[in-house]
């Protein structure tokens, strides 16, 4: 009889050692950003494989090392962050934007975002930092020595005029090696509006795309690769050209100014 008490008070000792080496920690995880709440996010013991996610309101529990140790948050096209839990029980944290990767990310024909290197076809992609940097009148000359393999054929610098692009080369049975142009995922219809020649006393006859203003481009991405063209039809056979525009932010009103 003794000997099984002896047993009993041995195993609760045993798991009071056990629980006294964990403890709960608690918290809240939002965006940075606007403060809303982020389901979902990744959250690590570092150097364990001890995690959780948040759930829908963005709370999560985790039980840590009595130790302490670190916590680290993660969560796609946010910056992973990592933070000491030291002496707390409760730690709430705002995740940022990670530029880096919102870089590496693209828009397919679909509307579906993938990393860039998954996609088996050429692209190229031209933010707006690179866009503002070279003020142009036009997307065409705004292109041009920017991407790989696009020819342009700047006209007479006449007011209307436009620019002529190839991607794919110029041979072609029916006289239009156009790319097709796609804006916000619109195929925009970008054929001259002169029906009787592309030259007129050097003028390249204007089209649709001298209608979109430099300014209010956010990226374009060129495709080349047939398997990319493919993916609109016989309407990409001379190349794509993704046009994304600019949209509102949360950045307030802001005032710019530029001159010579």
């Amino acid at each position: 009889m003794k000997k099984i008490v002896l047993l009993c008070f041995s195993f609760v000792f045993a798991v009071s050692s056990v629980w006294a080496q964990e403890r709960l920690v608690t918290g809240k995880v939002t965006s940075a950003e606007d403060g809303s709440t982020l389901p979902g996010v990744n959250v690590v013991v570092k150097g364990t494989t001890n995690g959780t996610v948040t759930d829908v309101d963005g709370n999560y529990k985790l039980s840590v090392p009595a130790s302490g140790g670190s916590l680290v948050f993660s969560f796609i096209g946010l910056a992973t962050q990592e933070v000491a839990i030291g002496e707390r029980s409760v730690i709430d944290i705002g995740l940022g934007l990670d530029v880096k990767q919102l870089t590496e990310v693209v828009v397919t024909a679909q509307g579906i975002e993938r990393e860039q290197k998954s996609l088996g076809y050429a692209q190229t992609t031209i933010g707006s930092t690179l866009l503002n940097n070279k003020p142009e009148t036009d997307v065409g000359r705004a292109l041009q020595g920017r991407t790989p393999g696009l020819q342009i054929l700047n006209s007479s610098g006449m007011a209307g005029s436009a620019s002529k692009i190839n991607i794919r080369g110029t041979s072609t049975f029916n006289g239009n090696s156009q790319p097709l142009w796609v804006v916000n995922g619109v195929p925009v219809n970008t054929d001259q509006n002169s029906i009787t020649s592309d030259f007129t006393d050097g003028q390249v006859s204007p089209t649709r795309f001298l209608d979109i203003d430099p300014n209010n481009i956010e990226s374009i991405s060129v495709l080349r690769g047939l398997n990319a063209t493919t993916l609109y039809g016989s309407q990409g056979r001379n190349g794509v050209i993704l046009v994304t525009t600019k949209t509102g932010s949360s950045k307030g009103a802001q005032n710019k100014f530029s001159g010579s």
